[in-house]
């Protein structure tokens, strides 16, 4: 899937874990949406785009999933008390942030997150982009689709307001450091 949409730039892969891939549930029962389990596994730990780093599940890792979608809900939960202004002015900010699973952050301190309380019938779910001084922004209903977006030189601008071009279409594989 993702090879038809980014260019790797590496030779490095290391996938997510597989079994927690197909195995995790959330709460609710809903398994993790089907574009990220494939960028997973096709893609795996590394920089999308030049900029996100799409948590992957790789155990204990710092970078891994499991680590970092609890630091980031975190985060997330303490800017709800009280509310920051930004999460205040939108008129579904406070339920979005509630409701928020953090999976990705820029190196600019953008964060992506799923909106879990409206799934698709594909499986997915819409997917949100806030740097919690500017915004929050819906930035597409699967990853194929945020990585069109944020490369696109006529839809960039809907995602990342503060950037004077799109992002490049681009994946650089990074290996676990043990």
């Amino acid at each position: 899937m993702y090879e038809k949409i980014v260019t790797n730039h590496s030779h490095t892969h290391t996938p997510g874990d597989s079994t927690y891939l197909d195995t995790f549930r959330f709460p609710d029962g809903r398994a993790f949406p089907p574009s990220y389990q494939a960028f997973c596994k096709e893609l795996g730990y590394g920089r999308l785009c030049e900029l996100f780093l799409v948590y992957v599940p790789l155990g204990d890792y710092p970078d891994s999933w499991l680590v970092q979608h609890r630091k980031i809900k975190f985060l997330f939960d303490d800017y709800l008390n009280p509310p920051l202004f930004v999460i205040r002015e939108d008129p579904q900010g406070i339920e979005l942030i509630e409701h928020a699973i953090p999976f990705a952050r820029s190196e600019n301190e953008d964060f992506l997150f799923w909106d879990m309380r409206h799934p698709l019938p594909d499986g997915e779910y819409p997917i949100y982009c806030t740097a919690f001084s500017s915004g929050i922004y819906f930035a597409g209903n699967s990853l194929p689709e945020f990585i069109r977006k944020v490369t696109s030189p006529e839809h960039f601008k809907s995602v990342l307001n503060f950037h004077t071009q799109p992002l490049k279409a681009v994946f650089e594989g990074f290996k676990v450091l043990t």
